[in-house]
């Protein structure tokens, strides 16, 4: 009886440790529920998914020469053409010489626009002496100054991250070093990233263009550029004077001591040839 009633509780005991067992594993199973069917599809299909591909980026250059009769009334013209397509001007130079005025203009204005605003400001323009515009494709040169700005500034977020826990000194030095090397570079690559931006949205055009000048007398105009050419000469001259002026002096002493050399020996052979007569 006595063995009988040892099996009896070791039965008992098993089969609670059995009922605790799969209860527990029930509760798991509850805890943990399955992720549904619907967001797995939609992850896997966000995974396979083909990157976006970026935006084509293009700066746009040119310069164009040509001749007017009336310099006023094109520059008006250009200017007309800036405010009308919303750009501005970067430079407006103006010069002058014997035989034209000549005119240096240089424009940004939206790239989106600016094939209108070529036609409309040189509507009046019969013949270009000079014409080119270039497009240059700067879509990988986007991309990759764009994509290390945002890895710089992870990794800038890391270390600030690091610096709140920071305790020691020398940890603390050592990070905030790294946080300024970090940053410099972040702003450095936003000035370029910037500038580029400035490139892609507005062209840039380089517009020179001549007013010939007509004289009545020809001989006098060459003869007011040669004087003018006289006078640059005489300067070149006073300078270059002014630079060797201690071998000029140097050359007057070695003349002036042959003279009296010279006369030395001449009053010697007189007096030699007076005592012998």
């Amino acid at each position: 009886m006595k063995w009988l009633a040892i099996i009896a509780v070791t039965v008992m005991l098993g089969g609670c440790q059995g009922r605790q067992e799969e209860n527990a594993e029930v509760a798991f199973q509850v805890d943990a529920e399955p992720v549904p069917k619907e967001k797995e599809e939609v992850e896997e299909v966000i995974s396979n998914a083909p990157p976006k591909s970026a935006e084509q980026k293009l700066v746009k250059n040119g310069r164009i020469e040509f001749e007017t009769d009336d310099a006023d009334k094109t520059r008006q013209t250009i200017l007309a053409s800036v405010k009308a397509n919303g750009g501005y001007i970067g430079r407006d130079d103006e010069e002058r010489n014997s035989s034209d005025m000549s005119y240096t203009m240089v424009v940004h204005v939206p790239t989106a626009r600016f094939e209108k605003f070529v036609s409309s400001a040189t509507k009046d323009v019969a013949e270009f002496r000079h014409r080119s515009i270039s497009t240059e494709d700067v879509t990988a040169r986007y991309v990759d100054t764009e994509s290390r700005i945002k890895t710089k500034k992870e990794i800038e977020i890391r270390y600030r991250a690091l610096l709140g826990k920071a305790t020691k000194v020398k940890e603390i030095l050592e990070i905030e070093e790294q946080l300024g090397e970090i940053r410099t570079d972040i702003e450095a690559m936003e000035a370029q990233f910037k500038q580029l931006n400035n490139d892609v949205e507005y062209a840039t055009l380089e517009i020179v263009f001549f007013k010939p000048i007509y004289t009545s007398n020809p001989f006098m105009s060459e003869l007011a550029d040669a004087f003018g050419d006289g006078l640059d000469n005489l300067r070149g001259f006073a300078v270059v004077l002014v630079a060797v002026w201690p071998f000029v002096l140097l050359a007057i002493g070695v003349v002036a001591m042959f003279n009296w050399w010279k006369k030395k020996r001449k009053r010697v052979s007189k007096q030699e040839g007076a005592e012998l007569s």
